[in-house]
């Protein structure tokens, strides 16, 4: 398991620092930087799903904090990474995960993200396929509770921020488990992303009526401008076609 990060810092050194720091940590791996707020805040959505975003505060054009607020649903973890402790209240309201002062040792860095990579393999096992078949096992409503799902029933899973709820032909299964775990975990499996909220089964697509999905239960969901492209381009793969007048 490797972390995909992105260093977003108005100073090229300071990128540097970080990404040298980040090679050097086995679980992580450099996915983009920007020196330039606006164009982090445009180039990056939700369907790149992006693990660590590392943020300096003090830049100019746009402030590290207001840039965080647009960013923070597009990353599972925040790490300011700045010059200056009097953000640090600001830092808490936006959700960070570290909160790290420049300069910026290796040891501070390791000691602070260590803490990220250690939680991140406790969530992964919290959910478990049993022999590459199509059974998924997740922890129920208490300690020893468990509960077990048949992917094949499985109609979408939707994101209740630290929870998902999965629902099934006959049944609806609420853990303590991220989209993005799920979708790994399903990623052999025939289920796609349709937006940051909803993952579906293929199979349970009944129509399709411009970026609205009607699934056989007969619910309506929204297909998202970061997965539109990708969702149309199964479409076009399995659609039916004429060959007449060719």
């Amino acid at each position: 398991m490797k972390l995909k990060c992105v260093a977003i810092d108005d100073e090229d050194h300071a990128i540097e620092v970080i990404t040298d720091h980040i090679s050097e940590m086995p679980g992580l791996y450099v996915y983009k930087t920007f020196t330039n707020p606006i164009t982090a805040l445009t180039e990056i959505n939700v369907a790149d799903q992006i693990d660590i975003i590392f943020m300096d505060i003090d830049m100019p054009s746009l402030n590290g904090i207001e840039l965080a607020k647009s960013l923070r649903d597009k990353t599972k973890y925040l790490v300011f990474t700045t010059a200056h402790p009097d953000y640090a209240l600001q830092a808490f309201d936006v959700q960070s995960d570290q909160y790290l002062l420049k300069p910026i040792s290796f040891a501070k860095f390791a000691l602070g993200i260590d803490r990220i990579i250690k939680k991140e393999s406790e969530k992964v096992s919290t959910i478990a396929t049993v022999d590459d078949s199509n059974t998924l096992f997740v922890k129920g409503d208490h300690k020893h509770a468990f509960a077990n799902i048949s992917i094949n029933e499985i109609l979408y899973i939707k994101s209740l921020q630290n929870y998902v709820k999965i629902v099934t032909s006959n049944d609806e299964i609420i853990t303590y488990l991220t989209l993005k775990e799920v979708e790994k975990a399903l990623e052999k499996h025939p289920f796609i992303r349709v937006n940051k909220s909803y993952i579906i089964s293929k199979s349970s697509i009944k129509r399709v009526d411009g970026n609205i999905i009607k699934l056989i239960n007969d619910e309506n969901i929204q297909l998202g401008e970061g997965y539109k492209d990708a969702f149309l381009e199964y479409i076009q793969g399995i659609l039916l076609k004429s060959s007449r007048g060719q």
